[in-house]
């Protein structure tokens, strides 16, 4: 049963309050007070405001403004400059005398690796210093943190951050430091007679995100030899090299696949051959040359046959070729 305004009353006035029965049965329940904001306007509350946090919005809209024009104009970029395109290659290096210089391309601000292996297609790890001298045997790459005296790889780079990111790695990080960088990196892989020289250029349009370094010899982690026939192409060959890659010479003929994925298997045709681009097992016909990537994907040569026989996780499947 609710209470009449009269019992609410003696309550109160129980309480102390001195209240009388008319006056709250006519104001009813007293109203929440609403929030004010005289406060805000306090002399001492202004001035505490604006020491702790002095800056306006529209200042610190400034001081944005201001800062992403500066760096604009250290980067040369304008602000209407597309991100650079990412690009994965293979290259063919030879430790012997005559060799060509590899360009590598890179662009501030996006991360450079390149992978080296060898003609079997193994890893070929950096070597690591043992001479007791910093890191790149006291050249720049001294500047990668290590104390005097500490072991590090066998690098040296001008203009640009090179790393390894462990001993025993066959990667090799690189970062530029300029937007117009003209220098370069030698590397020194383990048991190899010399260095590996590299110019580093830097640019806006692209760069080599993923590059994979074939070097013309066997590294410490090479696989045994493979007897070939007389007539075996060459490991290493540019157009081997760049069947790995899945970008074959304009003159292979692209040949269908049927029975196993596709995307486990590509083939072409060039000349009197055929090659399986394939990360399983060729099992037949027999192969006459073949060059391994570092992702476990191997491409072969073999005489031109109609089905191929692959070993598929632990089981045979064929793969019938046919023209496009």
């Amino acid at each position: 049963m609710p209470r009449s305004p009269c019992l609410a009353a003696l309550l109160l006035g129980l309480a102390g309050a001195s209240l009388s029965c008319a006056a709250l049965a006519q104001t009813g329940p007293a109203p929440s007070a609403a929030p004010s904001d005289q406060g805000l306007n306090n002399p001492a509350y202004v001035g505490a405001r604006n020491n702790a946090i002095p800056l306006t919005p529209a200042m610190i809209q400034d001081l944005k403004r201001r800062y992403d024009a500066v760096q604009q104009a250290r980067t040369g970029d304008n602000g209407t400059s597309f991100p650079a395109a990412p690009l994965t290659r293979s290259v063919n290096v030879s430790l012997g005398p005559g060799g060509v210089t590899t360009i590598v391309e890179t662009v501030p601000g996006y991360p450079t690796a390149l992978t080296f292996l060898d003609s079997t297609g193994q890893p070929w790890p950096i070597a690591w210093d043992t001479n007791g001298l910093p890191v790149g045997g006291g050249g720049p790459s001294a500047g990668h943190g290590a104390a005097a005296g500490a072991q590090g790889p066998a690098i040296d780079e001008v203009g640009l951050n090179a790393s390894v990111p462990f001993k025993g790695s066959n990667v090799l990080q690189l970062q530029p430091n300029s937007p117009y960088l003209r220098g370069g990196v030698l590397v020194t892989l383990e048991n190899a007679p010399k260095p590996l020289a590299f110019m580093i250029v830097s640019g806006k349009g692209k760069y080599d995100a993923d590059m994979t370094v074939r070097v013309s010899g066997r590294g410490p982690e090479a696989r045994e030899d493979i007897i070939t026939r007389p007539d075996t192409p060459e490991t290493g060959a540019p157009y081997l090299t760049a069947m790995l890659d899945g970008v074959p010479p304009a003159s292979a003929v692209p040949l269908s696949v049927e029975g196993v994925s596709p995307d486990a298997v590509r083939a072409w045709q060039l000349g009197d051959k055929d090659y399986i681009r394939t990360n399983y097992t060729l099992l037949s016909p027999e192969w006459v040359a073949s060059e391994d990537g570092s992702d476990g994907t191997t491409i072969y040569a073999i005489p031109q046959s109609p089905v191929v026989l692959l070993s598929a996780d632990g089981r045979t499947v064929a793969a019938h070729l046919g023209g496009q």
